[in-house]
């Protein structure tokens, strides 16, 4: 039994943002792979008109944005706030 319990800490808006956008670009990577290559997989779960709107919206987005500013603004939607450690 762990001397002591610690809860995770909770995701900042930023971070559940993160989650949330990282969930629909992976949802439209595996939509154009499927797309590409019929056979090779299963078809994706369609999840709506306002979910696939999001969908295209954030791929073109993602797309357009330069990797440099693209890649700063995951690392500041990454930062966790720390956890309170105390001695044992």
């Amino acid at each position: 039994m762990p001397a002591v319990i610690r809860k995770q800490t909770k995701f900042s808006l930023l971070q559940r943002f993160r989650a949330w956008s990282e969930r629909i670009l992976i949802e439209a990577a595996q939509d154009e792979v499927y797309n590409k290559y019929p056979q090779a997989g299963v078809k994706p779960l369609r999840r709506g008109a306002f979910r696939s709107f999001l969908r295209t919206g954030f791929k073109i987005g993602f797309r357009i944005v330069p990797a440099p500013i693209r890649n700063r603004m995951m690392r500041v939607m990454l930062v966790r706030k720390g956890q309170d450690w105390s001695p044992a």
